[in-house]
């Protein structure tokens, strides 16, 4: 594996991980701007290898999908996911989930997340991709968990979010940014960027007017439990997808994972020290 290769590590919005699917129909850019692109992570990024998993974890069915344009694939949303506009802007194809993929094929990425996986040590994990050829790293913090409809209606508490959860995920955004400039300085050719999933997370949800949204609370899909579950199968969703934040009670809807990734290669306030189409230059 080459140095250029390019490794995006998405770090679990929850404790649950997943996967998602590559599809070389869908237009790309004539000239990629990086050589691949690899993922991990959990079901925020899933598009697919839990398909081929023994789990119950899946998004195989509709209303998952609905928007995408291969229908349900396995992503645990109504459309793409932050890897997937990722791979566009660079001009990549869908990076294929890990099980789909067979011996001697040619691929430009692979995905390797999967729901459920659980907690990888993070530290060790990165040291070995580094040795198999990871030179550029973009690492997300963990996701204002106290905020998904999983959480909130479960447990009583004041304001928008249940603060206690989230303060616990703040332990370890805290001190990402330190731990990734140590890796960049440590490892000789690499650079590590550090991605704020929780601020841009939390300011979409308490201000969801700055991003075109309307409900930053409910589930736009119908779901089992009081909306703290996947979707019921076949169900129809909300008539206003493009103005939810939330897709079940766990995942995001399409429009909020565009403004991520988007503000992540092109912005200056979600990625630093520089944004992934600056990290492509170098």
């Amino acid at each position: 594996m080459r140095a250029k290769t390019w490794w995006l590590l998405l770090q679990p919005h929850s404790s649950i991980l997943m996967i998602f699917v590559i599809s070389s129909s869908y237009p790309v850019t004539a000239k990629p701007i990086a050589p691949a692109l690899y993922v991990f992570g959990d079901s925020l990024f899933d598009s697919g290898n839990n398909n081929l998993l023994p789990t119950l974890a899946r998004a195989n069915y509709l209303p998952y999908g609905v928007d995408f344009f291969e229908g349900p694939t396995g992503r645990f949303s109504n459309g793409r996911t932050v890897a997937d506009f990722i791979a566009e802007y660079l001009g990549l194809p869908y990076a294929p989930p890990y099980f789909s993929i067979r011996r001697r094929r040619s691929v430009k990425g692979i995905n390797y997340a999967s729901g459920s996986c659980g907690i990888l040590p993070e530290t060790g994990t990165i040291l070995r991709l580094y040795e198999i050829g990871a030179r550029k790293v973009i690492v997300f913090e963990i996701g204002p968990v106290g905020c998904i409809p999983s959480i909130t209606r479960k447990h009583k508490h004041q304001g928008q979010c249940v603060e206690e959860f989230n303060k616990l995920v703040t332990y370890f955004n805290d001190l990402l940014p330190t731990m990734l400039k140590n890796l960049t300085s440590t490892l000789p050719g690499s650079t590590f960027i550090h991605g704020r999933a929780h601020w841009i997370g939390y300011d979409a949800v308490t201000k969801p007017q700055n991003y075109g949204l309307v409900d930053s609370v409910n589930p736009c899909c119908k779901t089992w439990f009081n909306g703290t579950s996947g979707c019921i199968p076949f169900s129809s969703p909300c008539h206003n997808i493009k103005q939810h934040y939330f897709w079940d009670a766990f995942h995001l809807t399409e429009p909020v994972y565009s403004v991520i990734a988007t503000h992540c290669f092109n912005g200056t306030d979600v990625c630093s020290p520089m944004n992934i189409k600056q990290l492509a230059t170098i």
